[in-house]
């Protein structure tokens, strides 16, 4: 959001990064802006504030910088796609980001009749959690935070990883709301210890992995090789817990519905445990692919 505010100036975007000061400053009316913006949200009903937010971010977002790295990602993924069709996709992508800002403001009334959940019978977390837990793995489909609220009110304990904000106002403000989540809360971290330490506690995990991890393996997606963390499937395999993959997807008259596959296995369980990681990974990469077609 700091972005949006500082825009193309580049001389103010410097004077941010240096200054202590400034940055703070921007920090606070960038979390005031979005106050506002959540006040005037809890006033509408959940449907009229997904609805708001996506008619501002449709509009601003094609204007940000970041604008050109969501029309090469779908450049690859659909290709034979005309520049139209991808600029219209491109601002849905953008009416979505706005839609999930706006539903912080909504969350309470969302998590307790707003979620429809469909389980695979397969999995046995969902049968017995106090025995049996999960690492559950999404992607940025839909409002994609309400997968934690599904899960927990499927009555499986459940820690939810995040990636903290730079502003910790911001960061705070939206740690509030996610508190009707019904989950906890765990700061994203390349390292696995914190994830062991909630499966050793009887908790099931939830993250979203369509993310670019320095740090992690490369795993095909549409073809081309993306640096993908091996950290589900590795917990999965060394704490007897299932991989199961979800999505998240908005219906017409303002739910969500929740879609839990069967749990996903490596091909060879013979192979080394880095080996079936990455079978695994590439099965989940290869769901995602699919659900984005």
């Amino acid at each position: 959001m700091a972005r949006i505010l500082i825009g193309k100036n580049k001389t103010l975007r410097r004077l941010t990064e240096s200054s202590s000061w400034l940055n703070g400053l921007i920090w606070r009316i960038e979390d005031s802006l979005f106050a506002l913006f959540l006040m005037i949200c809890a006033r509408l009903s959940p449907t009229g504030a997904s609805g708001l937010g996506r008619w501002i971010m449709s509009r601003v977002g094609p204007r940000q910088s970041k604008h050109k790295h969501v029309m090469r990602n779908l450049q690859l993924a659909f290709p034979e796609k005309s520049a139209d069709e991808l600029a219209a996709i491109s601002r849905a992508v953008w009416g979505n980001m706005g839609a999930i800002f706006a539903e912080y403001a909504q969350l309470e009334d969302i998590c307790r009749d707003r979620l429809d959940v469909v389980i695979h019978p397969a999995i046995r977390t969902f049968q017995d959690p106090a025995h049996h837990q999960a690492v559950f793995v999404s992607a940025h489909f839909g409002n994609w935070e309400l997968l934690a609220a599904a899960i927990s009110r499927s009555q499986v304990p459940v820690t939810a990883v995040f990636t903290p904000l730079q502003n910790p106002l911001l960061d705070a403000r939206l740690a509030r709301q996610r508190r009707h989540l019904g989950c906890h809360l765990l700061p994203r971290d390349e390292s696995m210890r914190p994830l062991i330490r909630e499966l050793a506690q009887g908790r099931s995990i939830g993250l979203v992995m369509d993310q670019r991890v320095d740090s992690g393996h490369p795993v095909p997606m549409f073809g081309i090789d993306k640096q993908t963390t091996l950290i589900p499937a590795r917990l999965a395999l060394r704490h007897d817990a299932e991989l199961v993959a979800c999505r998240c997807d908005r219906q017409p008259d303002g739910r969500f519905r929740f879609e839990f596959f069967p749990p996903i296995v490596a091909d060879d369980e013979s192979a080394s445990e880095v080996d079936r990681a990455i079978q695994m990974s590439q099965k989940v990469n290869a769901l995602f692919e699919q659900w984005i077609t």
